[in-house]
């Protein structure tokens, strides 16, 4: 649906009504507006052109107060088309450099490291998932026979890291037959993902031949070892900030969001969609039902090595914006200049 044209004082006035509202955590009204930005146009002219915005759907009225309150529209049209990003100032860019630096070099998780020093700047709820799978490809396999009759698999992907799984298998396989078997298994690599194992071993396990059995095995495990490191790993830092924001200091308002930080999963989705190349805005309802819909989320994808992350901090509808774009942009470029 297309939106109304808007003169430039309408354009002029709403901008300043959400940078207000944003700030104040409060209606904003027209005196306010006025001394605020130095306004040489009377409070009833403003007045009249917060009504309009208010009629066009990009304002609200709350309660019998004198202000207003922007709507999901309002701050929509402020991102898309009114909102200027302000840029990190050099102390914030060092503060983020100096923090990621440290954890980079110990090899931290990301998922651990970079949350809380994305709350500590953004003064919100920092999410990060980081999808260790991305790219990866099973390109060597070890199978060996243990004393106690199990096997044990050794998996090296194109990334030079090792998994390994260990199994009691349905027949008892001697040392020859496991030698048999992981020549098959060998045959089957490259493997890229979880699904290819699995059709591989179908594949193996109808051959019948000699050592297929255990290698059609080999290969589900191969195929569990694909699924659990493919999954994404989130995590969460400033749990502490949103819950003292004005939005959620009703418990019936914070309880759900409480126990949505529980459901890592679906904040990993929540990312996923909101996520692009350059950092993005999802603003209330377009995060879906339930506790999500009071929320924003400024988020963007990162390449790190060979591995894919979704970055991003979440927070009341009512959100600087302005900042945390910049914010959410940098350490997001940051993170990818650091991990080549």
């Amino acid at each position: 649906m297309s939106r109304p044209s808007l003169e430039a004082r309408h354009r002029r006035i709403l901008t300043f009504v959400v940078e207000s509202h944003v700030s104040l955590a409060e209606p904003v009204g027209s005196q306010y507006v006025r001394a605020a930005y130095h306004l040489s146009i009377s409070p009833a002219t403003i007045r009249n052109a917060m009504q309009q915005l208010e009629e066009m759907g990009f304002l609200s009225h709350p309660h019998t107060s004198a202000g207003r309150v922007p709507t999901e529209s309002g701050y929509r049209l402020y991102v898309d088309e009114l909102m200027r990003p302000e840029p990190l100032t050099t102390g914030a860019r060092r503060a983020v450099d100096r923090a990621l630096g440290p954890a980079l070099r110990r090899a931290e998780p990301l998922a651990d490291s970079v949350p809380p020093l994305l709350a500590n700047a953004s003064q919100q709820l920092a999410l990060v998932s980081v999808r260790e799978g991305f790219e990866r490809a099973l390109v060597r396999a070890d199978l060996v026979r243990l004393d106690d009759g199990m096997i044990l698999l050794a998996l090296r992907d194109s990334e030079g890291r090792i998994e390994t799984t260990c199994w009691r298998p349905a027949a008892p396989a001697g040392v020859e037959g496991v030698r048999v078997a992981e020549r098959h298994v060998r045959g089957a690599l490259p493997i890229r993902n979880a699904d290819a194992a699995v059709a591989r071993a179908a594949l193996v396990r109808r051959d019948g031949s000699p050592g297929s059995k255990l290698a059609a095995e080999a290969l589900e495990r191969a195929a569990r070892v694909l699924e659990t490191v493919g999954k994404s790993v989130v995590g969460i830092g400033g749990a502490d900030h949103i819950a003292a924001q004005p939005e959620f200091r009703d418990a019936d308002r914070l309880r759900p969001l409480v126990s949505l930080l529980a459901e890592r999963e679906s904040l990993a989705r929540a990312l996923e969609a909101s996520a692009g190349e350059r950092a993005r805005v999802s603003i209330g309802s377009e995060n879906g039902e339930g506790p999500m819909r009071h929320c924003s989320l400024v988020a963007i994808r990162v390449t790190m090595g060979g591995t894919q992350g979704l970055l991003g901090v979440m927070g009341p509808i009512r959100m600087p914006y302005r900042n945390l774009v910049s914010l959410v942009s940098y350490v997001g470029g940051r993170l990818s200049e650091m991990t080549r």
